[in-house]
């Protein structure tokens, strides 16, 4: 699989609510809700294209990521339906809402992140956590098509490809045109050092 040609199956969109900002993806993979959702909640697979998770996997539990550190409870559980956690990665505290829905052909899954508008926001704008989301969506589907490789090199250009995908779609929420730009260049910054 090409990391690049995964960038125009996703659907992105930055969201308000309140105070709130965020980001929200959507993506159809070519598998069963059930299969999605064991690949979404068994600590086992997740490790394979996550990170390690440890904790109480079920609603009102409490789960760890052992490679970021993020930790969180799980507010609702309704198997291949709908996952909504709290979202606590030192810096900020924010939610986080995983749906499933069919699709033909497959499964749809949109994944909400949503947190407070903060310095970091302000700089960086929906890119720097829509990365991070993206290239997870990405790792789903290598992981769901048993396929582990990516051409060489190609990371850099998904970096730059995806922060001007979430300026697009900073405009396309009403966002400065030109912010939206220097945004994405900021974080391509923040990404690539």
């Amino acid at each position: 699989m090409n990391l690049v040609d995964q960038i125009p199956l996703v659907e992105r969109r930055v969201v308000r609510e309140g105070a709130g900002v965020g980001v929200e993806l959507s993506r159809t993979y070519l598998a069963s809700e059930a299969d999605l959702w064991d690949s979404l909640t068994d600590p086992s697979r997740l490790e394979h294209w996550f990170e390690p998770v440890s904790g109480t996997l079920a609603e009102g539990g409490r789960f760890e990521l052992a490679g970021s550190g993020v930790s969180g409870g799980i507010s609702t559980c309704k198997p291949e339906q709908l996952l909504r956690l709290t979202w606590d990665d030192a810096d900020n505290l924010s939610t986080v809402e995983i749906t499933l829905s069919p699709a033909a052909p497959g499964t749809r899954l949109t994944v909400t992140h949503l947190g407070a508008a903060d310095e970091h926001w302000d700089t960086h704008g929906p890119a720097v956590g829509g990365i991070g989301w993206d290239s997870s969506l990405v790792a789903l589907a290598f992981h769901l098509a048993m396929d582990t490789e990516s051409q060489e090199g190609e990371e850099e250009t998904f970096i730059r490809e995806v922060a001007h995908a979430w300026s697009r779609a900073l405009v396309d929420a009403g966002g400065d045109p030109a912010e939206a730009r220097a945004q994405a260049e900021r974080t391509i910054a923040f990404y690539l050092g």
